[in-house]
């Protein structure tokens, strides 16, 4: 080969391998499922808080028969339109008939945010950072019968992230916990660099007051830390350098989970997380893991806070899994989905010694996670169909 060649190859490589990589994912064959993402939490028509899901489904073109290639409107929630108008769609008007036919129909099922959203975020006022009325949002008795009704059929079930938290009712989230056999202790928590509320515009306005209420002391932090929030308004801040060992908190993934799902042993998490106890029919993947000094951890004890946590939770019996984090809100590109081997590229993408940058944990562990766990799925359905055993999902047999 001539080095005309060699440098005419070596132009076009930048073009050849991108269009090669669409060519090979376009040839794959759909395989149909019947996927309900619910997400309560869209106020923007990016629709960010699945966009991480909605990635995984087009890449490993998981798709529903009736929509194929757009998995993203197989949605229900909150839908955002023009001039501060919405639409909501739900199963809190569906009579209880209606609600077992929608779950029969189903494969499976994925509550990716129900927090819901609030006047100052849709209007988009100057209060962006202050409490306000709620405009949609929280659990109501009609997705708990969704719910255990996939539970019943053994239909997959993911939910994640403030499921349990406010705005749904007590008693909601009580029946809720029971399902999945979990309890929330009321803290949440977030990683923010820096937390100095003059540089850091994410922080919370209304923390500030609570630390000063709390405290009888006004915020003075510079550094990263880690911010606690417990649902009657209690709040803790630990700051590195202060109260912390490590800035950010760090997840780890037992031997069982890295084999089965592909996860890392270690990766740091910096977004929104809550704090579980875990029942004895669920099996703990991974866990959390703040690193404090010997004052940070004194101020988690007092609080009764613990220093490690549960953060993926499993019921294989049952088939739901259960995600203690903000896992499918992440800053990604949802067209590079559609190319083939995309994740071998995923280190241009990022700046791993980021912490902020969400882009690392999407790549190194809620894209295999997800994908391991739809693949594993996908393999029951089709043995089932091919033997012909029991009640296959999606079949919409009563």
């Amino acid at each position: 080969m001539t080095r005309k060649y060699i440098l005419l190859l070596i132009f076009l490589l930048p073009v050849l391998i991108p269009l090669l990589s669409f060519i090979l994912w376009a040839m794959k064959d759909n395989r149909p499922l019947k996927i309900l993402i619910y997400d309560m939490t869209v106020p923007y028509k990016e629709r960010d808080e699945h966009k991480s899901f909605s990635w995984v489904l087009i890449h490993e073109k998981f798709t529903s028969p009736d929509q194929l290639n757009r998995p993203d409107v197989n949605y229900k929630g909150f839908f955002p339109l023009n001039d501060f108008k919405f639409i909501t769609k739900d199963f809190q008007k569906f009579s209880t008939k209606e609600v077992l036919q929608v779950a029969d129909s189903l494969d499976m099922a994925y509550y990716t945010d129900t927090y819901g959203v609030y006047a100052n975020e849709w209007y988009r006022d100057t209060l962006i950072n202050e409490r306000s009325s709620r405009v949609y949002g929280g659990l109501n008795n009609n997705d708990l019968v969704l719910l255990k009704r996939m539970q019943d059929s053994s239909k997959l079930v993911i939910a994640e992230f403030n499921f349990l938290a406010s705005p749904t009712p007590r008693l909601i989230r009580v029946q809720a916990e029971e399902l999945l056999d979990i309890k929330w202790t009321g803290w949440v928590g977030r990683y923010y660099d820096p937390l100095d509320t003059l540089v850091n515009h994410d922080i919370p306005n209304w923390a500030r007051r609570l630390y000063k209420k709390q405290y009888g002391q006004p915020w003075d932090f510079h550094n990263p830390g880690i911010l606690f929030v417990n649902e009657d308004d209690r709040i803790v801040v630990l700051e590195m350098n202060r109260t912390l060992a490590e800035e950010v908190p760090w997840i780890y993934t037992s031997q069982y989970g890295q084999q089965k799902y592909d996860l890392p042993q270690e990766i740091t998490y910096p977004y929104w997380f809550e704090i579980l106890e875990c029942g004895e029919s669920n099996r703990v993947v991974s866990k959390y893991k703040i690193y404090t000094n010997p004052q940070g951890k004194k101020m988690l004890a007092d609080n009764g806070i613990p220093d490690v946590f549960p953060c993926v939770i499993e019921n294989k019996e049952k088939n739901y899994y259960y995600l203690a984090g903000d896992f499918c809100d992440n800053p990604i590109y949802i067209e590079s989905a559609k190319f083939t081997g995309v994740s071998y590229f995923h280190k241009f993408f990022y700046d791993k010694y980021n912490y902020i940058d969400r882009t690392p944990f999407f790549w190194h562990f809620f894209r295999p996670m997800m994908s391991n766990i739809l693949e594993e799925y996908n393999y029951q359905l089709e043995m089932k169909r091919k033997l012909g055993l029991g009640k296959v999902p999606g079949s919409n047999a009563n």
